[in-house]
């Protein structure tokens, strides 16, 4: 099977005669000349009548002779086809001998099947941009984890360290993508069907939507800021004094399983606070469905001062989630005291509620 595709024409010129099936190429400069069979007149042939039949004269193989045709070389800037000389090739038609005409003949390409042109099972080529788009495509994929938290992953191959803005039920937080564009996170979810919005600051993003049925067992409250606030969320469990046992802050944050085994609580801290201007967050779970001691757990908001934000604006929200829903952010706003109070902290012990438990 003949595969065709294109036909290229360069350094000489070609001359196909169809009826003999014969192919010659004539090289330009610098190239060996070709050999090829002569063509010599074909002697007459007497009609037959018809009692007298033709007579069949074979051909001995040593009746044709190889000659080498030595033509001079083409000039570079020569057209691709020049005038041939009429000594070159004879056409014989008719029992009489015609010089092949001074014009050049166009190449005759025989009929090609679809066979031929491999249209079938052939893959179809992608363009360019559809193959680039295709492997810039950014994509975030979630599980449930232990105590209704959910590990998300997100891919953004053409965006290597890069910024992105997650966002989930009013909760917003700012992380990083690593040299090969991923980015992975363990989120405390806000409601039992929970929708995580991944966006880049060059508009490209993924969503993903899970259901996590047991949220309903928990309780959270999130504090939620941007830039270098000194915002920290504290938890005192059953009476805990400061440093103790029953503190939980970002100091003692304890891991998830506690809570799932209806120990005490645990405190999430979420955003990259390295990168500039980062929205941050921290969310405090406890096992209001599964706790097996009962008592009061003290939630309080502290800022510290620091030089970062000493005599500056803040600003910061409060969500808080009790059975699976989420409930309005609620705003503080206030000025943090000026520079010759830094070491000092803020206590805002009413902002965000307490929570009574019941032991199950």
């Amino acid at each position: 099977m003949v595969k065709v595709s294109t036909l290229a024409i360069a350094g000489g010129s070609v001359l196909m005669a169809a009826g003999a099936g014969i192919y010659m190429q004539f090289s330009g400069a610098g190239s060996e000349p070709t050999q090829v069979a002569a063509l010599v007149s074909a002697p007459p042939v007497a009609a037959a009548t018809d009692d007298q039949a033709p007579e069949q004269t074979p051909l001995e193989l040593d009746q044709i002779t190889l000659t080498s045709l030595d033509l001079p070389a083409a000039p570079v800037a020569a057209p691709l086809v020049e005038e041939t000389p009429e000594e070159i090739v004879t056409v014989i038609t008719g029992g009489a001998d015609t010089a092949y005409p001074a014009e050049p003949m166009a190449p005759i390409l025989a009929s090609i099947s679809d066979d031929d042109l491999m249209l079938g099972d052939a893959p179809r080529p992608v363009a360019p941009q559809a193959q680039a788009e295709a492997e810039c495509t950014v994509d975030m994929t979630g599980e449930a984890r232990a105590a209704a938290m959910v590990a998300l992953r997100l891919v953004a191959p053409c965006q290597p360290e890069a910024r992105v803005s997650l966002k989930h039920e009013g909760m917003s937080f700012t992380i990083m993508t690593d040299a090969a564009g991923v980015a992975e996170v363990t989120v405390p979810a806000l409601s039992a069907t929970a929708t995580f919005l991944a966006m880049l600051d060059d508009g490209n993003g993924a969503a993903v939507e899970m259901e996590v049925d047991t949220l309903s067992f928990y309780d959270r409250s999130v504090v939620q800021w941007q830039g270098n606030a000194g915002v920290e969320l504290h938890a005192f469990e059953f009476g805990a004094e400061w440093e103790s046992e029953g503190h939980v802050w970002s100091g003692a944050p304890r891991e998830s399983v506690v809570a799932a085994r209806g120990e005490g609580g645990f405190l999430t801290r979420l955003g990259d606070a390295t990168l500039d201007n980062a929205r941050m967050a921290e969310v405090y779970t406890f096992p209001t469905g599964t706790a097996k001691t009962a008592g009061e757990v003290e939630l309080s908001v502290e800022i510290a001062v620091t030089e970062a934000n000493c005599g500056q604006a803040l600003r910061a929200e409060v969500i808080e989630v009790t059975d699976a829903r989420a409930g309005a952010p609620g705003e503080l706003s206030l000025t943090v005291p000026g520079c010759d109070a830094v070491g000092d902290f803020i206590q805002l012990k009413n902002l965000v509620r307490d929570l009574k438990i019941a032991a199950r």
